[in-house]
């Protein structure tokens, strides 16, 4: 397999994804990643200017828009990413996609998988996810998680932080209100690593009352209360990407899971809102951000990585734009450490993320696929 990516701050969406397209050519790929800041809002222009540059119609896209973009070193707030990829038609690109996560996350996203399975002549090894985050994720997750066989990576498209729009890409069509997937099967070898160390404070809480991506109560008090108690400061909206709750389940302490504060988060007299639902009779903790902590486990990941008993050609990155927002100018160091372990090359592309989906490491293999907060993803693909 070979891979290949390239970026463009070219404003104009034809011209940009014509840029893309251009710079992707020589690889002749057979899908292409693409994460764009939501300034094109939306455009299919940008699509048509990869299409033409790359002159096949054949050609799998899918994407999203994020908060600005990685790619390998960098962080932009504006502009695009592509990442292509050549199997030599070793490996089988899918697309499939369903609208309506919105109102009803679980129907979408089963119907999604519907759809994938009929256009699929064999089962995925591996699907990549992209939705809109306008819906409640954790009813994304529990498809995922309790009747998806395969491992599913990916996320929740997202725009410049302020939670009023985001756009998926799929083949030819931008859409909104949707779930896409892309099925992977055939001589394909990918690795997943999950990163999300914050670190515990307090006494763990129980969720007395909650609705949807709404907590209300926990351990008899308002949620909002619950959280100053154990961090002995009150909620400020400067704490998003650095308080964040960890669903405490002590029968299986693998699947470690964060859910990040909204930044309006207010619901009401002492409630809070989350990326994610988290429902009444779960356990909770308190969790807070470090910066440096956030950046050796990257580094940590990047190491082990080095040392797979394949060879990556490919990394795609979703990272939780709170942590964007927490590291600031360092945030491209996640991208940066990552290439420094592959000096050979690596294709490198991804997105600051309002939710993370991805399986965590468990032995030799892997949890069911979880969604996350405050969480990178890399995915490593190869031959």
């Amino acid at each position: 397999m070979r891979a290949s990516s390239c970026e463009t701050l070219i404003s104009d969406p034809y011209r940009a994804g014509l840029a893309l397209g251009e710079g992707l050519a020589g690889l002749a790929p057979e899908v292409v990643f693409l994460f764009t800041a939501v300034h094109y809002a939306g455009s299919t222009e940008l699509l048509e200017g990869l299409y033409d540059a790359l002159g096949r119609d054949d050609l799998v896209v899918i994407g999203n828009s994020g908060d600005g973009y990685y790619a390998a070193g960098r962080a932009s707030d504006l502009g695009a990413v592509a990442l292509g990829l050549n199997s030599g038609g070793k490996v089988r690109w899918t697309v499939a996609c369903a609208q309506g996560v919105g109102a009803n996350p679980v129907a979408a996203t089963r119907s999604a998988f519907a759809q994938l399975s009929s256009a699929m002549s064999e089962e995925a090894a591996l699907v990549f996810l992209a939705a809109d985050f306008r819906a409640d994720a954790s009813q994304i997750e529990s498809v995922l998680r309790d009747e998806v066989d395969c491992p599913v990576v990916g996320g929740l498209a997202a725009d410049d932080d302020r939670m009023r729009t985001c756009y998926i890409y799929a083949n030819r069509q931008v859409l909104q209100d949707a779930v896409v997937l892309l099925g992977m099967a055939g001589a394909v070898r990918f690795d997943v690593s999950i990163g999300n160390a914050l670190t515990p404070v307090g006494r763990p809480g129980l969720i007395e009352e909650a609705e949807g991506t709404a907590l209300y109560r926990i351990d008899g008090i308002g949620a909002m209360d619950f959280i100053e108690r154990e961090t002995g400061k009150p909620v400020l909206q400067t704490d998003r990407g650095v308080v964040a709750l960890t669903i405490v389940d002590p029968d299986r302490t693998a699947q470690r899971r964060l859910r990040a504060i909204v930044p309006d988060f207010g619901r009401g007299h002492g409630a809070i809102g989350l990326y994610g639902g988290i429902e009444a009779g779960k356990t909770v903790q308190v969790c807070l951000a470090n910066p440096s902590d956030l950046m050796a486990e990257v580094s940590r990941i990047a190491r082990r990585v080095a040392t797979l008993d394949f060879q990556p050609v490919a990394g795609l990155i979703v990272s939780c734009t709170g942590r964007k927002q927490m590291l600031g100018n360092d945030i491209a160091r996640e991208a940066g450490i990552l290439a420094e372990s592959f000096p050979a090359g690596l294709a490198i592309a991804g997105y600051p993320s309002f939710g993370e989906i991805g399986p965590l490491r468990e032995g030799e293999g892997y949890t069911r696929n979880l969604f996350h907060n405050m969480t990178y993803i890399l995915l490593l693909l190869g031959a």
